[in-house]
């Protein structure tokens, strides 16, 4: 007695399962695939808006990578800026090497005996800078304006004297002359 019952429930049991498996297949077989979870109807959500990878970490890393090309576009876009890299990294200039020339100074005005030395050594320094920026900025300028003539060309002399005294290997965009190339 017991046991037909007990068979029965199993009977039931493998009954049902039959029936949920068989909707399941069908339902499957109707859209062709298992239902996504959350998490990725979400992600394939965002990923058709906005052309985001599957991959946060590379998502990011491209995000990055289009915020800073476009920011470097703005701000050393176009033909007259190129030019004026051009014409600052292609010439040895004094102003690159001011912060090394500086840090020695101090460390030399420390001794007390080359006191004075330092002092005239800064203003030679800062004559020379004075001198080679005057002529970096009039010359830019003036090649500017002859191959660029109806470019506004206002802060282009600010914009290659700020370029001239950086490091070269930390300038961006990265210099695309060697010294002593023509540009």
């Amino acid at each position: 007695m017991f046991r037909k019952q007990k068979s029965t429930d199993e009977a039931d049991q493998a009954t049902s399962e039959q029936e949920s498996n068989s909707a399941l297949d069908e339902a499957r077989a109707a859209k062709g695939r298992p239902t996504p979870t959350r998490r990725e109807a979400e992600l394939a959500r965002k990923q058709r808006l906005s052309g985001i990878s599957s991959d946060p970490k590379k998502a990011k890393r491209q995000a990055r990578q289009r915020d800073f090309d476009a920011a470097t576009e703005r701000q050393h876009g176009g033909p007259v800026k190129a030019f004026a890299r051009d014409y600052v990294d292609s010439r040895f200039r004094i102003a690159e090497f001011f912060i090394i020339f500086a840090v020695l100074l101090f460390v030399v005005a420390s001794v007390p005996s080359v006191a004075l030395l330092s002092v005239v050594l800064w203003l030679v320094m800062l004559v020379a800078i004075v001198f080679d920026s005057v002529l970096l900025v009039r010359g830019v300028k003036k090649e500017a304006h002859k191959r660029f003539p109806d470019a506004d060309l206002g802060r282009l002399g600010w914009y290659s004297l700020m370029r001239s005294m950086q490091f070269r290997k930390w300038r961006l965009p990265k210099p695309r002359l060697k010294r002593g190339e023509k540009f």
